[in-house]
């Protein structure tokens, strides 16, 4: 650690524990600013900034304190090892400093009562931890002129930054962290309406007030904050770092209820995030809550995200407390927090949509906002929430997070046939595609790309609507054999009806059967459903025509293999099989 010798005004080196006794300064960086470089030169005073560096030692001699310590030329900011160092010792250099002074350049003694709410000191992201982490702070103003200390200025300090008024006023003990009282969302929100010249800063200025330690990386952006939220996870059991874009004036609106009719009627605008805030000014809302004195749940981070354990409350969409999702299931679920209000007995829930089957022991999920992230949730219907164990996708699995869907959003289906079916004297026809609403819309055919000569059909994405595809077969001669149609739905299941002409209302029966799940089912990854159509084969034999539907998933792949057999006495006649596959392929980023 360097200091500046406050008599010789010479930077000298202490290591390890052999560290004097010093002041150290607090302020905002300017244009002109004395640098390690300017220092060691013996140059330093020709920088407009080299005066606070003289207002700061001549102070410290006043204080009976030999040395001092200035960030602008005590580091040497072109060795990075040393500039990590620095940082993630930085806390705890304020922690030990005997005074800091905190010049505000844009206050004047004069004008205090305007000047010192507005000053630029109090919305920098590197003097939070300044006003914070040492045992004493005095302001000055431009002139250097003494303005009073934190605890005198306590008060108005909490109305201008939203920080605890406890938090500065306990005096703190070196060693011991005394914000750990303090819940993580809390910490963060005093950070909320703070501003860094570099987006990396805006992390790396909070490292000593979670007692974090980790490398420096500049160059990656926003993914600093990221990075600081894990190692958060890692080190402190507490879900409160889940509850950013919490809606403070939303905290009494719902005494009762699940959410609040407020939240409710903006629900449609639910769009699938990152479990992790982005940045600290998400945890706005957050400077009032109170964290569980024992964490309400262990969570772990994974290569797929966060897996926690939550109190699940079930929202269905056609119930009072109606939330909307994008998808085809009528309900998904609110993840309630351990951490509440001081204020009242609501609790805290994250919007969660699950993306497979919900009893699978992995039980994965995504997390969801609408207008807020975080929602007030009642005591009366918490009380009725189930504790399960489950992962939250994380940044990279959001982009390959699909609903169990296997057909729609896109994708190829690729047509195999196969010589039985010719056999039998079949040939597929014509591949297309409608869809429909579920508020009572008309039918809207579309006719996807349908290459003939290579048998592959190439879907297009779905919004709110539900489509089915058709695969519509006739004879190879002109005898009159009857035609028949496969329907197969976006949830991979068909059935078979005769002919290849259908009305808008045999198509929407249709497609009320495929989505009502009519029809026997095997297993979850099959669908097996036989009909009353016949085909003949070259002896004039009958035999009922089936569709069995297998679902699988490979990596990120969604496999659909529909089989259409000519079936006689219950049993499939190996020799006359044709089968389609229907690839979706899911892009990871």
């Amino acid at each position: 650690m360097r200091l500046i010798n406050c008599s010789t005004l010479q930077l000298e080196e202490f290591i390890g524990t052999n560290i004097p006794r010093y002041a150290i300064l607090s302020h905002t960086w300017g244009d002109e600013e004395v640098s390690f470089a300017d220092f060691t030169s013996g140059q330093p005073t020709v920088r407009s900034g080299y005066q606070k560096i003289i207002f700061t030692c001549q102070q410290a001699i006043k204080d009976k304190i030999d040395y001092a310590w200035v960030d602008t030329c005590c580091i040497d900011k072109s060795s990075s090892a040393e500039l990590s160092e620095a940082i993630n010792s930085m806390f705890a250099w304020y922690q030990k400093s005997v005074r800091c002074y905190a010049y505000l350049s844009d206050v004047s003694e004069d004008n205090m009562d305007q000047d010192f709410p507005k000053s630029r000191w109090f919305t920098r992201g590197w003097t939070l931890q300044e006003l914070l982490a040492p045992e004493a702070v005095t302001f000055y103003d431009q002139r250097w002129v003494d303005l009073g200390n934190r605890e005198e200025h306590a008060e108005q300090i909490s109305k201008i930054t939203g920080i605890d008024k406890g938090a500065l006023w306990q005096e703190p003990l070196y060693g011991i962290n005394k914000f750990g009282s303090y819940c993580v969302a809390t910490r963060m929100s005093w950070a909320s309406t703070r501003q860094t010249t570099r987006a990396e800063d805006m992390a790396y200025c909070l490292l000593g007030l979670f007692s974090i330690n980790m490398p420096l990386l500049y160059g990656e952006g926003d993914r600093a904050f990221r990075r600081l939220q894990e190692e958060i996870i890692r080190t402190i059991d507490d879900d409160s770092i889940l509850a950013w874009g919490l809606s403070p004036e939303n905290w009494n609106a719902c005494p009762l209820g699940l959410v609040s009719s407020f939240e409710r009627e903006n629900s449609h605008q639910t769009t699938n995030v990152d479990f992790l805030a982005r940045l600290p000014k998400d945890f706005a809302g957050c400077a009032n809550l109170t964290r569980a004195t024992v964490p309400s749940s262990l969570f772990t981070l994974t290569n797929t995200g966060l897996q926690i354990q939550l109190s699940l409350v079930p929202v269905f969409g056609r119930s009072e407390y109606y939330c909307h999702t994008n998808g085809d299931s009528d309900f998904a679920w609110v993840g309630l927090l351990g951490c509440s209000s001081a204020s009242n007995g609501n609790f805290l829930g994250i919007l969660l949509w699950p993306t497979g089957h919900t009893d699978d022991s992995s039980f994965k999920v995504v997390r969801q906002r609408n207008l807020y992230s975080t929602i007030v949730v009642g005591p009366r219907v918490a009380f009725g929430s189930v504790s399960r164990t489950l992962t939250i996708a994380g940044p990279n699995e959001l982009q390959d997070t699909r609903f169990f869907d296997p057909v729609g959003d896109g994708g190829r289906i690729i047509v195999n046939e196969c010589k039985a079916i010719r056999d039998f004297g079949y040939q597929l026809q014509s591949c297309s595609a409608w869809e429909y609403s579920r508020s009572g819309e008309p039918l809207g055919a579309y006719h996807p790309l349908w290459d003939s000569k290579a048998k592959i059909l190439t879907t297009r994405e779905f919004e709110r609507c539900e489509s089915v595809f058709e695969f519509s077969f006739e004879t190879l001669s002109s005898s009159q054999r009857p035609k028949f149609t496969v329907f197969i739905n976006r949830a991979g299941r068909g059935t078979v009806r005769e002919g290849d002409v259908f009305s808008d209302d045999e198509r929407l029966a249709l497609g009320d059967i495929l989505r009502n799940n009519d029809g026997p089912s095997f297993d979850k990854g099959r669908f097996y459903s036989k009909s009353d159509v016949l085909v003949y084969d070259h002896e004039e034999r009958p035999f009922h025509v089936s569709v069995e539907v297998h679902t699988k998933m490979i990596g990120y792949h969604e496999l659909v293999r529909v089989s259409v057999d000519a079936l006689r006495d219950g049993f499939a006649n190996e020799d006359h099989r044709w089968s389609c596959n229907c690839e979706k392929r899911i892009k990871a980023h």
